[in-house]
Parts: structure tokens; C-alpha cells; sequence
């Protein structure tokens, strides 16, 4: 068997057996496929898929090569929540300690950020000591005090993933379905939790800019899952504009305990509670959705889930006084205000254009050697739908070195669409499909 023959069967929209998926997962993973050949059987997977049972291969011989968490002996169910990415999205920082308070445990194999998508692991390891390499011992005693982990994607858990997503992020196939669908499934096989909530995001911040493509990955989570034997819920979700206010690693972990301090956006107050509600759901499966969201509704504003957050930094090893002081997070050193050049209502603010700019400033990996500045990005002053003044905020940039200054704002200022009329209502969230 050769690399060559599995990017030509590929490239001709042929479909793999399950020994030729092994032959490429093991053989990348050892270093014995060279990094150009795999980068064109990864693009010809982009242009043509995986078949259903390509896909449920492909899952099932990843999470072969990782060793699974131990969680035999935590008791009570398990859940895991996952994210296909987008601008400002930092729900998983609120959703599992929420759903922690709410006695589900929730471990998670985190992602760093793809394109111009933030990963959770980006800004979770913004936080002074924050440890995402818990080992066995470690994670159950994290998972035992807090009731939720974030890990970092290690040689021994989800290696592959690890390799892949460096490669993808690099070579322009990160927007795959099939290649999203496959990362998704094999961290959670190897997470053992009992079902698993999936926020696909779409819009200009996602990378599935189109609902057609949003829901044909949605389907595949949900159609592999239940060929896999696993509990898969999909919510699909709005990311047309920056999800919240704060975009970029430090500045995000600040609004993400905001929001726990009972305060927050109304559309990160709310697509949190949405993704909680149907993790408790899944969990207790008597219970509806209401009473799922008024008891974590209870539990965000009361403080629990602050609480639970707090009780996760102690168990990662982080610094738990950034909770109460913010200085203690990366913080830039200097920025820079866009104001409107007219009056009128904001009608669209593109959400790939400032998550693309953040990544200029450094806070985003666009290449496999690249480092991240945790504390550069954007803080929004106003969202879709609002009324403003000519000369008005509409956003702030922070920002370390003005290398990319220029570039940065110029792509800011053009995100920001003003209409003379109040545009539409786009919903936050648009179908669940389970």
C-alpha cells in the first residue's frame, strides 16, 4: 500500500476500506507520510468528503491511536461539549462550570484556535499557571473538586488530532466537513463521556459560512454518532457577527467570568444557557428544557457557576485571583478606538474580517509556527441592530506592536456596515437536530 494510490483513489471521489484509512492515520502519526503528501490526500478529502462509513473508519482508527481518559470511578453522568469555532465564541468557559454546579461532569480535549476561529485551550492557557496537561491522577482529582477539566490535545491524548490540526491550519483544509466531523467524534471517544453537545456555528465567523454546509455537518455529527453507537446532540448557531463583545484569549476569559458574575452579553447570556440546557437534558433525560434553563439560570446568577470556575483554575494549577483581578491577566499596552464615520444602525458586523484582524495583531495561529499574544484583540461597544452617532465607539483595539496596526483597523473600520434602517433579526439559534 502506497501514500500515492490513497490520494489518487481521493482525488477521483473514490472511497477508502477501512485498512487504507488505518494505513494513512498510523502512518502520518509515525512520521512515515511526508507532511506534502499528506497535505494533498487532506485537500482532496476537502473537495471530494468522507462517506458515512469512511467517516465512522476514520473516528474509530484516530481514537484507536489515543489513550482514553480514565473516568470510570467519577461518578454521575458524563457530558462533553464541543465547538466548531468561531469569533468571540467562549461559551465553553461558562457552559462547564455551569453544567458542573449542576452535578454533570464535563471533561474536555480542547482545541486551540483554527484560522481565524478562537480554541478554547488558547484562552483557558491565557491564565497565569493554567496546567492542560493533567495526567491520570491529576484529571481525576480536577474532575473529582471542580466537575470539569480543560486539556490540551498531548502525544498520548488525541495525538493525531494534535498533528492533523497543525497540518489543516496550514494548508487551507480546515473548512472540511468530513475533517471537522472526524476531530470532533474521535475526542470524543476518547473523552468515554456518555453524549456529547455540539455547537456548529455558521456564518461570515464560522467555518461553514453557509447554512447548507452548517447543517450537512450537523447531520454528519449526528449520523456517524449514531453509527458509533454514540449520543450526539447538534445545535446549529448564529456566528455572523462576534459572538459577545470581547474577542481575543484574555480578553474573552475576563467576559467569560463576567458572565458568571451574573452579567455578560445577552447573546453569550443566552447561547450558554441553550448549549447548558441541552447538556442537562442529555443527562437527565425527564427533564424539559425549560426547567433545565430556569435551574441554570438560577445557578449562573446566584454565583455557582463563579464558583465551579474558581474551584477548575485551583485544580489546573492557575492563578484563582484573576477572578477577582483582571490585571492579572495578560493585559496590551496600548489601544486604539474605531469610531462610526456616520450616523445610523449598525446592519452587519463581519465576524471573519475582526477575527482576521486579531490574528494580524497575534492573537490568532494562522501557521504552524506561529505564537499567539494572549493579550491583543477587540472589544465591541455596540452589535447588530444598534442606533449610532457619526464620531460614536464602536469598538476598541488592544494591541502590543503596531506592526499590523494599520492593516488591523483598515479591516475593522470595513467590518462595520451602517444602513440607514434597522436591519432584520437574525435568530441566535437556528436548529437543533438529534
Amino acid at each position: 500500500m502506497r501514500i500515492v494510490d490513497l490520494i489518487q483513489i481521493k482525488r477521483d471521489g473514490g472511497d477508502f476500506s477501512r485498512a487504507e484509512v488505518e494505513f494513512f492515520l498510523q502512518g502520518f502519526l509515525k512520521g512515515d507520510i511526508a507532511d506534502f503528501q499528506a497535505s494533498a490526500l487532506l485537500m482532496a478529502i476537502h473537495f471530494h468528503g468522507l462517506s458515512d462509513q469512511e467517516l465512522a473508519d476514520w473516528t474509530e482508527s484516530a481514537a484507536a491511536l489515543a489513550t482514553p481518559l480514565d473516568l470510570d470511578d467519577i461518578p454521575g453522568p458524563k457530558i462533553s461539549k464541543h465547538s466548531t469555532g468561531g469569533v468571540g465564541d467562549k461559551t465553553s468557559l461558562i457552559v462547564a462550570p455551569l453544567v458542573a454546579a449542576a452535578g454533570i461532569t464535563v471533561p474536555a480535549i480542547a482545541n486551540r484556535g483554527l484560522a481565524h476561529s478562537g480554541g478554547s485551550l488558547d484562552k483557558v492557557e491565557s491564565i497565569p499557571g493554567f496546567n492542560s496537561g493533567l495526567n491520570g491522577s491529576q484529571l481525576k482529582s480536577a474532575l473529582k473538586k471542580a466537575g470539569c477539566a480543560f486539556l490540551s490535545q498531548t502525544e498520548g491524548r488525541a495525538p493525531l488530532d494534535r498533528k492533523l490540526d497543525l497540518l489543516r491550519n496550514a494548508t487551507g483544509s480546515v473548512e472540511s466537513v468530513s475533517l471537522i466531523a472526524a476531530s470532533i467524534l474521535s475526542r470524543k471517544l476518547s473523552e468515554k463521556t456518555d453524549a456529547m453537545v455540539v455547537d456548529v456555528k455558521t456564518g461570515s465567523g464560522a467555518l461553514m459560512k453557509k447554512m447548507t454546509d452548517s447543517r450537512r455537518l450537523a447531520q454528519a455529527l449526528v449520523g456517524a454518532g449514531k453509527r458509533l453507537n454514540q449520543r450526539v446532540v447538534a445545535v446549529i448557531t448564529d456566528m455572523d457577527q462576534p459572538l459577545g463583545n470581547a474577542v481575543g484569549n484574555a480578553l474573552e476569559v475576563m467576559e467569560a467570568v463576567e458572565t458568571m458574575r451574573g452579567g455578560g452579553p445577552e447573546d453569550l447570556v443566552e447561547l450558554s444557557l441553550e448549549l447548558a440546557s441541552r447538556i442537562v437534558c442529555l443527562a437527565y433525560p425527564d427533564r424539559t428544557l425549560e426547567s433545565a434553563k430556569e435551574q441554570l439560570f438560577k445557578l449562573l446568577n446566584e454565583g455557582a457557576a463563579l464558583a465551579k470556575f474558581r474551584q477548575l483554575l485551583e485544580a489546573q494549577g492557575a492563578n484563582t485571583q484573576i477572578i477577582d483581578s483582571f490585571e492579572l491577566l495578560p493585559n496590551a499596552s496600548a489601544d486604539f478606538v474605531i469610531s462610526s464615520p456616520r450616523a445610523g444602525y449598525i446592519s452587519r458586523i463581519s465576524a471573519d474580517d475582526i477575527g482576521h484582524a486579531v490574528a494580524l495583531l497575534g492573537g490568532g495561529s494562522e501557521g504552524m509556527d506561529a505564537r499567539i499574544d494572549t493579550a491583543v484583540g477587540i472589544v465591541l461597544e455596540h452589535k447588530v441592530g444598534d442606533r449610532i452617532q457619526s464620531g460614536e465607539r464602536l469598538c476598541t483595539i488592544y494591541y502590543n506592536a503596531d506592526t499590523h496596526l494599520e492593516e488591523a483597523s483598515a479591516m475593522v473600520e470595513d467590518a462595520f456596515h451602517i444602513a440607514a434602517a434597522a436591519p432584520e433579526k437574525r435568530p441566535l439559534i437556528y436548529e437543533v437536530i438529534q
